[in-house]
């Protein structure tokens, strides 16, 4: 059987300890970021193809996708986007939310939609088609 000594406690607690500090530093810089609403478009991409970018600063606005996948509709408001219907069985990308903020995402995998928050005028990976290098 394992004894546990008072070292290996000594540095369970400080690894816990240094993993929590690191996890509140990383939520406090993200909370106090702020970005402009009219910097943001939502990028939907049905089956990996592009299928629309909206701009979050416009007014309220109500996307429908209908696809031999299923259908989904998203709704744009208060400076972000929500999937607001989806036909898929269990409907977790309506459990998602609310979205708002760069790098956030709805996934729909049975209807095979995605949606990313991006700045506009962001280079991002499917641009060149290439999104890693390896030597």
């Amino acid at each position: 059987m394992l004894k546990i000594k008072r070292g290996d406690i000594l540095l369970i607690i400080v690894l816990v300890v240094l993993g929590s500090a690191w996890l509140l530093l990383r939520q406090v810089l993200e909370s106090r970021e702020t970005v402009e609403t009219a910097a943001l478009q939502a990028v939907i991409q049905v089956d990996g193809q592009p299928y629309q970018s909206v701009p979050l600063s416009g007014e309220e606005e109500t996307i429908e996708i209908h696809t031999k996948y299923g259908n989904n509709t998203l709704k744009v408001f208060d400076g972000g986007i929500q999937m607001v219907y989806a036909d898929c069985p269990k409907k977790i990308s309506m459990q998602m939310g609310f979205i708002s903020r760069p790098g956030e995402t709805i996934l729909c995998v049975p209807n095979r939609v995605y949606v990313e928050i991006a700045r506009r005028g962001a280079s991002g990976p499917d641009e060149d088609g290439i999104d890693a290098y390896i030597r």
